[in-house]
C-alpha cells in the first residue's frame, strides 16, 4: 500500500511557484502546518488502529528531488485510547514523504512510503 493526498493550490500560490521554483521548500514548510489534519488522515491509513496527531516536518530532512519534487520526513504522534482495555498510549513515529508539484501546477501531491501488502 502507498497513500497520497492532493493539496490544491490557489492561483496566487501557483504563480509564486512558477516565478521561483526554488521557493517550493519554503512553501512546503508553510503548507504542512496548515494542512496537518489532512496529512494526518493520509498517515492514518498506515495506522488504522491509532489516531495520528501533531504532524510536522523533521528539521533538516528536506531535499530537492529534481525540478518539481521534494523529499522530507514527517514526524507525528500515534495515539491509542480504550477505556475498556485500559489502554492510553502515545508513540512517536516518522515517515519519508515525497512532495511533487503536479504537471499543471494546480496542486501538490504528497505520497507516503510504500508498505508491501502482507496478504
Amino acid at each position: 500500500m502507498q497513500e497520497s493526498i492532493r493539496l490544491k493550490l490557489s492561483e496566487e500560490q501557483q504563480e509564486l511557484l512558477k516565478k521561483d521554483p526554488d521557493y517550493i521548500s519554503d512553501f512546503i514548510k508553510m503548507l504542512v502546518p496548515v494542512y496537518a489534519d489532512r496529512i494526518g488522515y493520509m498517515l492514518q491509513a498506515y495506522h488504522p488502529r491509532q489516531k495520528v496527531s501533531k504532524v510536522e516536518i523533521i528539521p533538516g530532512t528536506m531535499q530537492l528531488n529534481g525540478i518539481n519534487g521534494v523529499g522530507l520526513q514527517l514526524a507525528y504522534l500515534l495515539e491509542e485510547f480504550s477505556a475498556c482495555s485500559a489502554v492510553d498510549t502515545e508513540d512517536k513515529e516518522k515517515m519519508p514523504v515525497t512532495v511533487t508539484v503536479e504537471d499543471d501546477g494546480a496542486a501538490l501531491s504528497l505520497t507516503g512510503e510504500y508498505w508491501p501488502s502482507l496478504d
